[in-house]
């Protein structure tokens, strides 16, 4: 029979953490409390009240009975002999008595009743009514407060939650002495990220692996197909159709070098960086796709670059040319024939920016700017527009973006302008000669 250790049983009890006391429960007992603690001092005052009352108008009886009390002695005439008068013929009378004062009197206590009654209702009214009255105030003030609390944390949570990239969703929620309530919204918020965050590495396991399986198979299959038309294999009316299959299995060869791309950079960003300039960077991306520029007749405007000529930021070189490269891509691609690309670099002292704008044509909807960043998301182009890209620049863009501790902004300062802006964080260092 196996045996159970009891001396293991105590510490287990000591490391099982306390469990929160409800808000709600708090709250209904302070309330409760304070209640009855109002009512207990509404009996006490109407106590001390009704006491200092009918002692005092019992004072005031006994005070005004003295008083109203008249007793005659007999009087003493001119010739010396009391008891007697004149009206006596010198006879001896009984000149002693008492003023009769039963009306008086009667009317004296009715008098006294009606006093002692105002007087006790008065001071129950008054008493009550300030009793009630701090207390009230005192339940408002402390209902505040304790609901202040509350709403601290929530907002606590809430600005938390904000600072959340649903993509990359490292952080978690974390609160000082939550209550029951709110401790437990924290924990479903965090058990959401978690199950998040384990999605997003299978989607990105997924498509890592799955890119890296049709990577193979595509690269022989263009290499077969371009050998075989080099070979002269196919008749005539048979090398268009093949024409185009090389050129979408090429399509589909970049498809998968930037889904790869952007999965290296998700999962494992590099941390490296160098002093880089963000001039130069942005002058060899445009000289990269300067032929694709000339075909449609693009203006380029570099005039905001000259200011920055020379200065350096510390960054990751690879992902910050990565990014400003796919940003002029699109500026170029996603633009009119004989439209502009402007290209500019604002220091504000803290963030470097680099921002990189160009006309369109106006989209149909506007406020789904911010989606053009979702993978895939090509706004009104298509995929039967025949546009080149497959809807991952701005994807990858915010990933570089986030892999160096940048950050990206889009909008549309007019119907038929697109802006893309990149804020590096400054470090400035030696010019580059």
């Amino acid at each position: 029979m196996t045996g159970i250790d009891k001396t293991t049983q105590p510490a287990t009890h000591a490391a099982r953490p306390r469990r929160p006391v409800s808000f709600r429960t708090r709250l209904a007992v302070t309330v409760g409390l304070l209640l009855l603690v109002m009512l207990l001092a509404v009996i006490l005052v109407q106590n001390i009240s009704l006491d200092w009352a009918f002692q005092h108008q019992v004072d005031t009886i006994a005070t005004g009975s003295s008083r109203n009390t008249i007793t005659t002695e007999p009087s003493t005439p001119s010739d010396g002999v009391p008891g007697t008068a004149d009206s006596c013929n010198a006879g001896s009378c009984d000149v002693t008595g008492t003023i009769p004062a039963a009306t008086a009197g009667q009317a004296g206590a009715e008098g006294v009743v009606l006093t002692v009654r105002d007087g006790v209702v008065q001071w129950m009214r008054y008493g009550s009514l300030a009793v009630f009255a701090v207390a009230a105030l005192l339940a408002v003030l402390l209902v505040w407060r304790l609901s202040g609390k509350l709403t601290a944390r929530l907002d606590s949570i809430s600005r938390q939650a904000t600072r959340l990239d649903p993509d990359h969703p490292t952080g978690r929620i974390s609160l000082d002495h939550p209550d029951a309530e709110t401790a437990s919204l924290a924990a479903a918020l965090n058990t959401m990220l978690d199950r998040i965050e384990q999605s997003n590495n299978l989607q990105r396991s997924f498509i890592r692996n799955a890119s890296h399986e049709l990577r193979t198979p595509i690269t022989t299959i263009g290499t077969s197909l371009e050998a075989l038309m080099a070979q002269d294999r196919f008749p005539e009316d048979v090398k268009p159709t093949i024409r185009h299959a090389i050129e979408a299995n090429r399509k589909s060869g970049e498809l998968i070098t930037s889904l790869l791309e952007l999965s290296r950079i998700q999962t494992a960003p590099d941390t490296g960086t160098e002093p880089t300039n963000p001039a130069r960077i942005v002058r060899d991306a445009l000289e990269t796709h300067a032929r694709q520029a000339q075909s449609r007749n693009l203006r380029i405007n570099t005039d905001g670059l000259d200011v920055y000529e020379g200065d350096t930021v510390e960054t990751n070189l690879r992902y910050l040319s990565l990014a400003v490269d796919n940003l002029v891509r699109n500026a170029i691609i996603h633009n009119t024939d004989h439209g502009t690309v402007t290209c500019s670099i604002h220091d504000d002292g803290q963030h470097v920016t680099i921002g990189i704008s160009n006309t369109t044509t106006p989209p149909t909807n506007p406020e789904a700017t911010a989606d053009l960043i979702q993978p895939f998301h090509r706004g009104d182009a298509t995929r039967m527009s025949n546009q080149p890209g497959h809807g991952l620049g701005l994807s990858i863009t915010k990933a570089c973006a986030d892999a160096i501790g940048a950050t990206l902004d889009i909008s549309r300062p007019t119907p038929d302008t697109f802006q893309a802006r990149i804020a590096l964080i400054r470090h400035i260092g030696m010019p580059i000669g």
